[in-house]
């Protein structure tokens, strides 16, 4: 797992490198002569005319680092330093700053409220603003931040993209957009959030020369997923392995007229890996017509429900199963009862933002919620705006509140567990933005959880799984079904032997 840092973090891990002995002349020696390798193997036919825009404070340094290493490969870069004051230029930026004037680079101090020509750039590098900010980009900052997006060049940005908030993603006024985004020493939450995510481009580390030491002291409760993580969570099955042994998954899914998410999450389940799938559904003959592999039963109340339940690994409880008195006395019941480990999915969870999240806190097995923004919105009683916003913070917010692990739907999905800690996928395709695809991902988080996996692991390694089936079975960025998308989890969990 990629560990990812909060701005207070990077602050911790630059400290402790230098109270180590590391200077930090050293480590923005390292940062720009990384980006210099980084945009040079990324944009090699464009290093003709380089254009250097650096602010007044260390991130500015790291571009004046750039552009001297720009210089002793031969080329002719231009650096822009924007300054109220150049005199004021201190720290570490201010020898590397000296340097390029040394070395014959043509350096332009503007005000912030002037716009330096960029139409003979054949490529921009951010260094405008860092890790640091934590206020909006304005005046003639966000003047300049808007004139390097217009401009034809392509942006590689330092550390972060100027205007992206290290924590949340969120744009901070105006923020560059980069084709590339050269991180230092290891990366940010704010890269793996949207909107910072679609102003990141491509990303890649840097390292600094922070000792490993000092990289493991730094608190990083968040961690971007790889496949090796999902590899050694989901082992391969014993060779007398059978259906009995691959767990029994329950689907407490399916009004009349809503089956077909019922369906999908059964789906899910049996290509996730469940070995039976009995849905349990108020609308037991429309299931039947729809179904071949999965089973059904009627459940059309809690008495219903617990008899179900005898004998089953593990519950999906709340696709397309309706919010009338019954559909909810369902979802309630499923969620507090019973030691069984279950996953609370969408009518379930409109049940339970009325219901209130705390009231999770004492259910007798382990409980994963997967809401969507608008219904992570409900549950904080607040909206998908406010969500969107700190994702993190409010996926945190749910796991806290509710005492369950809980997954946040969403390009970047995150997810939380109780104790604070937090796994995001990078992984996936707009392509899954259609109606169904939640309904397969609990289906896959059910049948995870029957194959006796801890409740988080099984929420990361489930939302891995099917963000990467995603990708396999998607043609385009559009017009992909839900039921392609459990198909190919098959071949997804084969890449992972």
């Amino acid at each position: 797992m990629i560990p990812l840092l909060t701005r207070a973090a990077v602050r911790a891990v630059d400290a402790a490198a230098v109270e180590k002995g590391v200077a930090g002349l050293v480590l923005m020696e390292n940062a720009g002569r990384g980006a210099a390798e980084a945009l040079v193997e990324r944009f090699p036919e464009r290093l003709a005319r380089v254009v250097c825009v650096g602010g007044p404070g260390q991130n500015g340094g790291d571009a004046w680092v750039v552009a001297r290493h720009l210089r002793l490969r031969g080329h002719a870069p231009r650096a822009v330093v924007v300054a109220k004051d150049e005199a004021k230029i201190g720290g570490d930026a201010r020898p590397n700053l000296d340097a390029l004037r040394a070395l014959g680079v043509e350096v332009e101090v503007v005000g912030p409220g002037l716009t330096p020509d960029l139409d003979d750039a054949t490529l921009l590098v951010d260094g405008l603003f860092g890790t640091g900010l934590d206020r909006p980009i304005e005046g003639g900052f966000a003047e300049l931040v808007e004139a390097m997006n217009r401009a034809a060049a392509p942006i590689v940005a330092l550390d972060l993209p100027s205007g992206i908030d290290a924590d949340t993603g969120r744009v901070l006024g105006v923020a560059t957009r980069a084709a590339l985004t050269v991180t230092f020493a290891a990366q940010k939450r704010g890269l793996h959030q949207h909107p910072g995510a679609g102003h990141a481009g491509e990303v890649r580390v840097a390292q600094i020369g922070v000792p490993l030491s000092v990289s493991s002291e730094a608190e990083a409760p968040a961690g971007l997923l790889e496949a090796a993580d999902v590899a050694g969570w989901v082992a391969p099955r014993a060779a007398d392995a059978h259906k009995g042994t691959a767990g029994h998954v329950l689907v407490v899914a399916g009004a009349p007229g809503k089956t077909g998410a019922a369906v999908l999450a059964g789906r899910g389940a049996l290509r996730g890996g469940a070995g039976l799938v009995t849905i349990g559904t108020r609308a037991q003959a429309e299931v039947d017509a729809k179904v071949r592999e999965l089973m059904s039963a009627p459940v059309a109340d809690v008495q219903a429900l617990a008899g179900e339940s005898e004998g089953k690994a593990a519950r999906v409880v709340g696709p397309g199963l309706g919010l009338d008195e019954a559909g909810r006395a369902l979802a309630v019941v499923a969620g507090a009862n019973g030691a069984m480990p279950t996953v609370l999915d969408a009518d379930a969870l409109t049940a339970w933002a009325d219901e209130g999240l705390e009231g999770l806190r004492e259910a007798a097995g382990p409980r994963v919620l997967t809401p969507h923004p608008g219904e992570a919105g409900r549950l904080l009683g607040s909206d998908a705006a406010a969500v969107q916003a700190d994702r993190y913070a409010a996926a945190s917010e749910i796991a806290a509140r509710s005492g369950q692990v809980t997954v946040l739907k969403g390009a970047g999905t995150i997810v939380a567990h109780p104790d604070g800690r937090l796994r995001v996928c990078g992984e996936g395709t707009p392509a899954l933005g259609v109606a169904g695809t939640g309904d397969v991902l609990a289906g896959v988080l059910g049948a995870l959880l029957a194959s006796g996996l801890d409740a988080f692991d099984a929420a990361a390694a489930g939302v891995w799984l099917h963000a990467k089936a995603g990708e396999h079975a998607a043609v385009a960025d559009r017009g992909l079904l839900a039921g392609e998308v459990a198909d190919a989890l098959p071949a997804v969990l084969a890449g992972l032997r």
